[in-house]
Parts: C-alpha cells; structure tokens; sequence
C-alpha cells in the first residue's frame, strides 16, 4: 500500500526568516568571518542587483547563493559547525516559525503521513530542526568534509529548483519507500519551488512570492493562508 507524503520547504515556508541570516548573525554576535561576510554580501548582493535588473540570470544568482555560503564553515570542524547550526536552529529558526504552517505540518503527522522538509539549508542544520519539529525525512544541501574539517564547499547538486524535486525522487527509490504522488501534498512560498509543487497532486503555495502566487491562481492551486 502507497502513503502519502507531505513535502514541506523551510525558509519562507515553514520558517519566515532564512537559513542565511542565521549564519551571519551568529558569526557578528562571536566576532568572526566578519570579513567574509562583508565581502560575500559585495559580491552577492551586487549579482541580486543584476538579475533583477535582467543582466543575469536570478536562478543562476540563487545557487551560487547557496553554493557559496558553504564558505563560511571552510577550516572548520565537524563539533563547530555543528554548534553553529544548533545556535542558529535554536536562536533564529524556532523563533521564526509560522505557527499555522506548523500546525499543518503536525495535522499531516497525526494522519499517518509521511512528513518531509525538502530544503536548500545545509542538511546537518536540517537534521537539528527535524528533530526539534518531530520531523525525520530531512532532503538538504550536503557539505563537503574531509578528515573531519569543512571545505567550504556543498556538495553538487545543490538542493534548489528541479533538484529538490530530483533528490526527493532519488530519496524515495533509494529508501524503498511507496509513495502515492497523487494524493500527496507539497508546501513551498518560491517559483523557484514549482518543480516541487507539481510533483504532487495536492500543491500548495506558502506565503508565495508574486511570481508564484500568480501561478497558483492560474493553476487552480490552493494558496495559504
């Protein structure tokens, strides 16, 4: 017998803060990588500008955002990064939570549903906030670690756009799991998230942004709230 799935995004979704912030503030509350976040937010920022401005691409400016964040933790061991991500969970993401999102998300657990978040956040800060939400399929962006120590580098594919949808698939064959994508659910607040959205047969945008709320409506897709 097939189950259901219901699939949850976490920055803007779950949570309305993102990963990002988390880590900048931690690192400004220690005084460290100061400069690295100086220099990653020139950079960055400066692309974001591009590609609202149409000079480059804003799906291309999204994963280099996700891939390079992943520099942040370089040089870094296993316990520290993990005590960044607990730090970050317990301090910024609980906090940020959309209690009514969250309450969906406990509805679809006390249904017997298969509960997973599917998210761009690096996997170890995923598996933090699994457990603190009771939540056990986690799907993330996996960190290169070497002898114990980051390389600030993500491991490719990155989980963003049609890669989440990708390694969810990849997650369900390779766990053996039978799931019924039709009668499934997914949550997510981007376009960015449509591949995602459309791998369901019960899609709902999230606090979507104007591109994807436009879709929905187009789509017939419920919208939350």
């Amino acid at each position: 017998m097939s189950s259901t799935m219901a699939i949850f995004d976490l920055d803007g979704t779950l949570s309305s803060n993102h990963i990002w912030e988390g880590f900048f503030r931690y690192y400004f509350n220690h005084k460290r990588k100061r400069a690295w976040i100086l220099a990653f937010c020139v950079t960055h920022f400066g692309l974001w500008v591009l590609a609202k401005c149409k000079l480059f691409s804003i799906k291309r400016c999204m994963v280099k955002w996700v891939e390079d964040l992943s520099g942040i933790f370089k040089g870094a061991s296993s316990a520290e990064v993990l005590g960044v991500f607990q730090w970050v969970t317990d301090n910024y993401i609980l906090n940020s939570l959309r209690s009514d999102i969250v309450d969906v998300l406990r509805w679809h657990k006390e249904s017997g549903h298969i509960v997973a978040i599917v998210s761009g956040a690096n996997s170890g800060l995923l598996e933090i906030v699994g457990q603190r939400l009771g939540v056990s399929t986690l799907i993330g962006t996996e960190l290169e670690v070497i002898n114990g120590e980051y390389t600030g580098e993500a491991v490719k594919p990155v989980c963003f756009g049609e890669n989440k949808a990708e390694l969810l698939e990849r997650f369900i064959r390779q766990n053996g799991l039978k799931v019924d994508l039709s009668s499934s659910f997914a949550y997510a607040d981007s376009i960015f998230d449509v591949p995602l959205l459309k791998m369901v047969g019960n899609p709902v945008a999230t606090y979507p942004d104007e591109d994807l709320r436009q879709l929905a409506e187009h789509n017939g897709w419920r919208i939350l709230p």
